[in-house]
């Protein structure tokens, strides 16, 4: 059941409040938050699913920012880094990422933070080992090998989540160099390495979300040992409505496969 309350101010220092939505109608109301420039790029693209998608995606950011904030979400005005990360104009301190692929949209969002969100529908890979190859660093790319035929495509695109959601944490995306951004599948997701202007692994926090069969998504966030909180967001007829938070927690260690968000006490989050 979807709230009002979601108690958004208190998102904490090392925290992660991480809201996941899908495509879905909005209201004349709440298109009308979108900026000119906005609006100007949704109309510039070819397809209604993908004007459909970028419509839902901005709709969500600016209804849920402005909770965040206590502001008009129309009022929210946007910069760009030199790769073209959004941020809030103004000193807020609220650092946020926005991932949509298919009908799954991802939002996350963190205080004084940098934070880097990821999701991607599966789709049919022609060359896959290449394509491995050339993102994968040794261990990974090893570790991908080990899989079944049926398991590598899902395999990759885990990995390839957590890489894109560090390299949009940092502002410069693939530049990065995403043989230098390794983990593993194997336990709870943790960083082994990252590029050597980023820090050092243990500086960064990673999580992957239960998102239905078919997609992968991941979000990092350089805090070390931060905790993830999830939940879903919907357009509503009054704004957005919110479902209560809940704690992303991580199964047994040696999980091969993931399958680690749960919602459990037994296992700390990571």
């Amino acid at each position: 059941m979807l709230t009002r309350q979601p108690s958004p101010a208190d998102l904490g220092r090392n925290e992660v409040h991480i809201w996941q939505g899908a495509v879905e109608q909005t209201l004349p109301s709440q298109r009308s938050w979108l900026s000119a420039e906005e609006t100007a790029r949704m109309e510039r693209l070819g397809t209604p699913a993908a004007r459909a998608q970028f419509l839902t995606g901005r709709v969500i950011l600016r209804g849920v920012l402005s909770r965040y904030l206590g502001r008009d979400p129309a009022s929210l005005e946007f910069s760009f880094g030199d790769y073209g990360k959004p941020s809030l104009e103004g000193s807020t301190g609220l650092e946020f990422n926005l991932s949509h692929s298919g009908d799954e949209i991802t939002l996350a969002l963190a205080q004084s933070a940098p934070v880097g969100a990821d999701v991607e529908a599966w789709r049919r890979l022609d060359r896959l080992d290449a394509l491995a190859q050339r993102c994968l660093a040794p261990c990974e790319y090893a570790e991908l090998e080990r899989l079944s035929s049926a398991e590598k495509a899902h395999g990759f695109f885990r990995f390839w989540v957590r890489k894109e959601a560090l390299g949009k944490a940092s502002g410069r995306g693939i530049v990065l160099g995403l043989q230098h951004c390794v983990s593993s599948l194997e336990g709870p997701p943790l960083w082994l390495d990252v590029p050597a202007d980023l820090g050092t692994a243990e500086d960064w926090s990673l999580a992957e979300l239960p998102l239905r069969e078919g997609f992968s998504a991941a979000v990092t966030v350089r805090a070390a040992n931060a905790r993830f909180y999830w939940g879903r967001a919907r357009i509503e007829s009054g704004g957005i409505g919110f479902e209560k938070l809940k704690s992303l927690r991580y199964s047994t260690p040696d999980c091969v496969l993931g399958n680690a968000a749960v919602d459990s006490a037994r296992y700390p989050s990571r």
